[in-house]
């Protein structure tokens, strides 16, 4: 007998799936690489306008903060700012309340000169009233000069001794005789004279002081009137 076809095939068992290969996960995108890819196309399409049109179109600028916000957040400018502040509040107290006195206080019969007696903190020395004198004269500085005489008389008889009409002419006068500003200005006093007086009124003649480049000026009375010296007297000395 025959046997039947397939008869002594054994059923085919089913095929068990594949296994699963893990895939390994993928890496996280980076920030900078995904920035650089994009600028990437962008200039790749900017390259392919540029190939269809003939005509480069601008690229776009940067939108950065302005100049004046970032002064404005910075630190350093709030604090600088502060300290100015600062310092400006504390001048304007010092001189609101320590201030030095007008020198306009001690104005009297000013005459036709213009601006009030200035008097100075000292009597003598180079930034005493008489040594500020002969600077003034060196310079040729009529109003700061005669101002520091304290009446008109007294001007006039100063402008007299020197031929001059007024006190201004007589400055003019005497800085045509100076032959040495730089010297002239820089009188020297005796010792004695640089000390703080004992008293209110001193006499200053100029034959007691070291004057180069230019004429002596005879003797001056110097008084404290208020916080400054101004000169009440004038009179020619032997010496010039």
């Amino acid at each position: 007998m025959t046997d039947e076809p397939g008869k002594d095939l054994a059923p085919r068992q089913p095929q068990p799936p594949a296994p699963q290969i893990p895939q390994p996960p993928e890496p996280p995108i980076d920030p900078e690489q995904l920035r650089q890819f994009q600028e990437f196309q962008r200039f790749q399409e900017y390259q392919r306008y540029q190939e269809a049109t003939g005509q480069a179109p601008q690229p776009p600028k940067p939108q950065g903060k302005r100049w004046w916000l970032v002064v404005l957040g910075s630190r350093i400018f709030w604090r600088a700012l502060t300290f100015l502040f600062i310092v400006i509040a504390a001048l304007w107290a010092y001189n609101h309340y320590f201030g030095t006195d007008d020198p306009g206080d001690i104005a009297q019969d000013s005459g036709g000169v213009t601006g009030p007696a200035q008097g100075l903190s000292a009597p003598a020395g180079l930034q005493g009233t008489v040594g500020m004198f002969y600077k003034h004269v060196s310079f040729a500085d009529t109003t700061r000069a005669c101002t520091l005489f304290l009446r008109d008389d007294v001007r006039q008889k100063f402008a007299n001794a020197y031929g001059a009409s007024d006190c201004a002419a007589a400055v003019k006068t005497l800085k045509a005789q100076v032959t040495s500003v730089d010297k002239y200005q820089q009188v020297m006093f005796p010792p004695d004279m640089l000390k703080t007086p004992a008293t209110t009124k001193v006499t200053i003649d100029s034959c007691a002081l070291t004057v180069e480049g230019g004429p002596r000026l005879g003797t001056f009375v110097v008084e404290k009137v208020n916080a400054g010296w101004v000169i009440t007297d004038w009179s020619p000395s032997a010496c010039g």
